[in-house]
């Protein structure tokens, strides 16, 4: 399923992206870059270094997690972690050092003003850990992870609609890796759409979560309610996952692909900053 012939470099490039969640990190730093420059709210250079390095010590976590849990045939990215459990561990706790590092000098204010998000994430990690979840994954990791990304900006009637958008792309990206993962989600008895859904199904629902993100693209353009270069940075980051989510690669590559469709979300700060040089 999800998988062709290529090249070995290939294989072994996307899955140290993958397996070291480096992917997840640049998808981070760009929807924070694109974020902030839409909402005119400058970052802390430690409040971004605390959402990297807090972000992939969670990925990993959550990875080595579920390679504890796989039954039966393990997959490449369990026995990667097997492997390498002891140097995973020590990176897991040199991220929550660092971050709770950042968080006791420069970010305590921050996070205790978003105490409520810090509370329901704690609350909803417990309940999918003890499988008490009334919601399937998908939707809890699109809701968080959008909130998460949202914290320091401003939200009004007049900015929501870029945070709709953003919510749309990050459905639909989750859809699609969790798909990937159907089997392993199954064997574990997961609480994920994809044990109800079918493969097409959850394809479908996909790509059609991108195409209405793409119709309301065109409407923001039409009525000029967004900049077009935000505009054009969402759209380029749409069109990416859909893309990818016709392509015939191996599973580790596509959720690499698809973890890297927010590239392209750079695009106003690149712009931005060339501007500047004139």
């Amino acid at each position: 399923m999800f998988q062709t012939k290529e090249p070995k470099w290939t294989t072994w490039f996307f899955q140290f992206v993958s397996y070291g969640s480096f992917d997840v990190v640049v998808s981070v730093g760009a929807n924070l870059s694109f974020l902030s420059h839409y909402y005119q709210t400058p970052l802390r250079v430690s409040q971004i270094l605390f959402y990297l390095v807090s972000v992939w010590g969670l990925y990993l976590l959550d990875h080595l997690w579920d390679a504890k849990k796989e039954i039966g045939t393990p997959t490449l990215r369990s026995l990667f972690f097997g492997e390498h459990q002891t140097k995973i561990k020590w990176m897991i706790v040199f991220s929550v050092v660092l971050s709770c590092s950042f968080v006791l000098v420069w970010e305590w204010k921050f996070l205790f003003a978003n105490q409520i998000f810090l509370i329901s994430f704690g609350v909803i990690l417990l309940l999918v850990v003890k499988r008490l979840s009334p919601f399937p994954k998908e939707i809890l990791v699109s809701v968080f992870y959008t909130w998460g990304i949202l914290l320091p900006f401003p939200m009004g009637t007049h900015t929501w609609w870029v945070a709709f958008l953003f919510f749309q792309h990050v459905f639909a990206n989750v859809l699609f890796t969790y798909n990937l993962d159907r089997d392993i989600d199954k064997s574990q008895e997961t609480f994920v759409l994809s044990r109800f859904l079918s493969l097409e199904q959850m394809q479908f629902f996909s790509r059609g979560f991108l195409g209405f993100g793409l119709l309301c693209l065109s409407l923001s353009f039409f009525f000029q309610t967004i900049p077009l270069v935000f505009c054009l940075g969402l759209c380029l980051s749409y069109l990416w996952l859909l893309t990818t989510s016709f392509l015939k690669q191996n599973a580790t590559t596509l959720k690499s692909l698809a973890e890297l469709s927010y590239l392209p979300m750079f695009l106003p700060q690149i712009i931005f900053f060339f501007s500047g040089l004139r």
